[in-house]
């Protein structure tokens, strides 16, 4: 019996070695899509059901490689008629034009401006980081020349606050409104993915703490009452690192996926939009 039991024992050692070759070609495998498809995976780039739109908006567009990144200006009572322009960068998969449903909350005088990333909905091309910041570069220049009169609020929502953070740090609008943000998508990532050596592969950071630092604009964060998305420890984190007076605002009954359905939310925008303007201005 006791040969018998020898004569196993490298049977059994070579099951260990193989399964342990399983094991870490698999997580060799999911890394390697990790690192050359995280563009698409980060911004969950994938076409969605066409979503009809009302008279009241306007069509953009710009062409990008591989095609066009298309947007949408909602402006109900004309052009001439628009004072203040929210300039909203979506959450990740967020198609805007599902977003735009819930503007009847606007008053008179208030607009709202946004592109679908690219890979995203009816945008062509491969989302990144820099993509994005770019496309958002090229929507306000275009929305300064269009609306010369109105003054431009930036909103950014989950991953879209990387993005308006680093257009607010390189351009000066009337606010900047962040909805559930967080200090860096690398530090977001980790908590999720525990076992992904992150710090090696991730390109796309977002880290805001980092491009906080040269923002200006009166700001304000939104943050869902229950978020296990962006956890407020995150959010948080950002806030306390704010260079300038933040306002802090909790939704009720909010969460991560719902907060930009709720009336409450639009609301706030507003207020604090229309509170982020001078007087003189708002006369005039």
């Amino acid at each position: 019996m006791a040969g018998a039991g020898r004569r196993l024992k490298p049977q059994a050692v070579r099951l260990a070695l193989y399964s342990s070759a399983a094991t870490i070609g698999s997580f060799a495998a999911y890394w390697t899509i990790l690192a050359m498809r995280q563009g698409p995976m980060l911004f969950n780039a994938r076409k969605l059901p066409v979503v009809h739109l009302s008279d009241a908006f306007s069509t953009y567009s710009h062409v990008v490689p591989g095609g066009m990144v298309r947007g949408y200006v909602y402006h109900p009572q004309g052009e001439d008629a628009l004072q203040d322009l929210f300039v909203y960068f979506a959450g990740r998969g967020e198609d805007v034009r599902a977003t735009a449903q819930a503007l009847h909350w606007l008053p008179e005088g208030f607009g709202f401006a946004a592109v679908n990333y690219r890979g995203v909905a009816d945008s062509e091309g491969h989302p990144s980081e820099m993509a994005s910041v770019q496309d958002a570069r090229r929507l306000a220049s275009h929305l300064r020349k269009a609306f010369p009169n109105a003054r431009l609020h930036i909103v950014g929502r989950s991953l879209g606050t990387g993005v308006a953070i680093q257009l607010a740090a390189r351009q000066e609008f009337a606010s900047l409104q962040l909805v559930t943000p967080y200090d860096s998508m690398l530090e977001v990532l980790k908590l999720r993915f525990p076992l992904v050596p992150l710090t090696l592969l991730l390109r796309h950071r977002f880290d805001s703490l980092e491009h906080s630092k040269e923002v200006a604009a009166k700001t304000q964060v939104l943050l869902a009452e229950q978020d296990v998305v962006v956890p407020h420890e995150h959010s948080q984190r950002l806030i306390d690192a704010w260079p300038t007076p933040v306002s802090v605002e909790t939704i009720p009954g909010s969460d991560h996926h719902n907060i930009m359905k709720l009336e409450e939310t639009w609301l706030r925008l507003v207020d604090f939009a229309l509170g982020a303007v001078i007087p003189a201005a708002r006369t005039a």
